[in-house]
């Protein structure tokens, strides 16, 4: 045992979860029966090896145990930023290490460890202090923590990131641990199927992706983005974005002395405390598609630019008079619209928040000079959001067992692992961005709240006093943008748009066959007497069809109403099966559910995109 390596591997941990580590140093747990001891395989790497009931099996492999971990992320390929990565077994940690070394940040970790020893001998001979101060993975272990498993999965796997979802199970861990790996993975099975009893009961837009998507489309034909609004609005003038932390209430005043000195950029959630204090931000930006209405429901935002997503929830665009500008997040539809006339519809970085997007948005749109406020990314006061947003008095929560980090005006503050992740993602943008634009100021005035390196601290009146002198009428600068597209390209862009509902009716017509091949491969492996020539054929057909139906420019939004299709089809291929009839059946059977999904998910979004876009003209 290494002392030196425990005591790393526990100070790392204190950063994202102290409570974790005392009950680790405490002795709060319960061992298990599991011989556990470490070897060094013939490629140099350390492994474990473990002896249970009589047997003996290598976590790692006793001759190559570098190989099979290269090849083993080069399959699972590339992992979305927003994804969730749930890996049954931590064994030596080799895998653990290359998921840190090869994704984002704000890729969410869960490892659940089905043996308190062997974490234990990981945390004893190897360092992984780097890789847990990353970012905050979840640990989950057996005879610890493991009633925590279900929650965890719950607050991870969620309808809009599953369909970047990735599971997987170390070697020889389904040997070892059958019945505990299986509850693991049936846990993650059961809240997707959670998803599909909402599809089936009527619920199917639950995640409002491709209703927002087709529903907004009449406004982003009006041909206002991003980059229009950099050509009309003045750059040379400081920008200040307005976030909702709880620290807001304690300047807000201030920000009336900024007016038509600067840029105001709010965040949705910012939107009624500014204007309960007199404060009109000149646009305020929105990027969740199930946002809350009511932080928005003032009479006088509606008459605010509103800055978005084609994701966004369309209740609130809808209500919306002022100018409706848009920016290109990741999914297709407006984008292949802008792209029929030759166009490119311009992108902003997100780190997960709208604070985030609005930040980076201001950096494109060309200022210098960017002043933060209300950007806490902590629990001031022990508060998660300034009065005025979600209640008139927001209550104090209980803040001990938090992340504690830095803070601009108190040594440490708590926060949570979200704004943890945000705030990495500040400090990696504004980084990024300085070595881009070394002119580049970023000035939190913040009055509490997280340190965000790479900021200069400063009051709010300090902040206006030093930067905000020249006068700029915004609201008339946004007023006066022009479409970026001509009335030849409308048009154009909306023929485009008529053609979605027979290609959502394609779909549905080549899922239906496609559940019927899937229906034959069941029946043939029921029979008992599977034919190795015709079974190659149907799944010959299976693959030709489920390209015919994923090819489709239409297909995305299948996708993001219905993005646990895949991960369906996957969770059974991860279960061992003694023959091919077996396999075959699992197969098939799970290939109906994904392809009588599709086809019922296609139905309903024909029959809504001949309602939202057949009408445009």
């Amino acid at each position: 045992m290494s002392k030196e390596i425990f005591e790393k591997n526990l100070k790392a941990m204190e950063k994202w979860y102290p409570d974790f580590a005392v009950a680790i140093r405490q002795g709060i747990y319960e061992k298990d029966d599991l011989e556990v001891e470490s070897e060094t395989s013939w490629d140099g790497e350390l492994i474990f090896k473990i002896k249970k009931d009589g047997r003996t099996l290598y976590l790692n492999g006793k001759r190559n145990a570098k190989e099979p971990v290269r090849i083993w992320m080069e399959r699972i390929g590339e992992v979305h930023k927003y994804a969730t990565v749930i890996l049954v077994g931590i064994g030596s940690g080799r895998y653990l290490k290359k998921i840190v070394e090869n994704t984002d940040k704000t890729v969410n970790i869960l490892i659940y460890e089905p043996s308190m020893t062997i974490f234990l001998k990981l945390l004893e001979e190897v360092d992984l202090s780097k890789e847990i101060e990353s970012r905050p993975i979840a640990f989950i272990i057996e005879g610890m923590n493991e009633k925590g498993l279900d929650s965890i999965i719950g607050k991870l796997v969620s309808i809009e990131t599953i369909e970047f979802l990735k599971q997987e199970i170390h070697p020889n861990y389904q040997e070892l641990f059958p019945e505990k790996t299986v509850h693991v993975l049936r846990s993650v099975e059961k809240r997707i199927e959670d998803f599909f009893i909402n599809y089936n009961s009527g619920a199917l837009f639950a995640a409002h992706l491709a209703k927002n998507q087709m529903q907004n489309m009449g406004f982003v034909c009006d041909g206002y983005n991003t980059k229009t609004l950099q050509k009309v609005v003045p750059y040379n003038v400081p920008a200040i974005l307005v976030a909702a932390g709880p620290s807001l209430n304690d300047n807000i005043e201030d920000l009336k002395k900024a007016k038509n000195k600067a840029f105001i950029l709010a965040v949705d959630t910012a939107m009624k405390p500014l204007l309960k204090a007199g404060i009109v931000p000149d646009a305020f930006v929105t990027i969740d598609a199930k946002k809350p209405m009511k932080l928005v429901e003032v009479d006088a935002a509606k008459d605010i630019p509103i800055i978005a997503p084609i994701t966004a929830n369309y209740d609130i665009l809808k209500e919306q008079r002022g100018k409706k500008i848009f920016y290109f997040d990741g999914y297709m539809l407006a984008q292949s619209a802008y792209m029929e006339v030759g166009k490119i519809l311009p992108d902003v970085s997100t780190g997960g928040s709208v604070a985030c997007s609005g930040f980076s948005l201001l950096y494109k749109m060309g200022f210098d000079r960017i002043i933060l406020v209300g950007q806490d990314l902590a629990y001031t006061n022990n508060k998660s959001h300034a009065d005025g947003t979600f209640q008139d008095v927001m209550p104090h929560e209980e803040t001990e067992g938090m992340i504690r980090v830095k803070g601009n005006y108190e040594e440490t503050v708590p926060t949570i692992s979200n704004l943890k992740v945000y705030l990495d993602w500040f400090k990696m943008y504004i980084e990024g961005a300085k070595k881009h634009r070394d002119t580049l100021r970023v000035i939190n005035a913040t009055a509490g709240g997280a340190y965000i390196e790479g900021t200069e601290l400063m009051t709010l009146q300090e902040a206006i006093e030093q930067n905000c002198g020249r006068e700029v009428d915004f609201a008339e600068c946004i007023h006066n943008m022009e479409s970026e597209f001509t009335p030849e390209e409308r048009k154009k862009i909306i023929q485009y748009l008529h053609r979605i509902p027979k290609e959502l009716g394609d779909i549905q017509k080549n899922a239906k066959e496609l559940k019927s091949t899937y229906r034959k491969i069941y029946n043939m492996c029921c029979s008992g007497n599977i034919a190795k020539e015709g079974y190659l054929k149907l799944l010959k057909k299976v693959k030709k069809l489920s390209k015919k139906c994923e090819s489709s420019e239409a297909y995305e939004l299948i996708t993001s109403t219905m993005p646990v299709a895949e991960m369906i089809v996957k969770s059974e291929s991860l279960y061992e099966l003694d023959t091919l009839e077996e396999e075959g059946k699992a197969i098939s059977k799970q290939g109906m559910r994904y392809s009588s999904m599709t086809e019922e998910c296609a139905k309903i979004l024909k029959e809504f995109a001949e309602e939202t876009l057949l009408p445009l003209e």
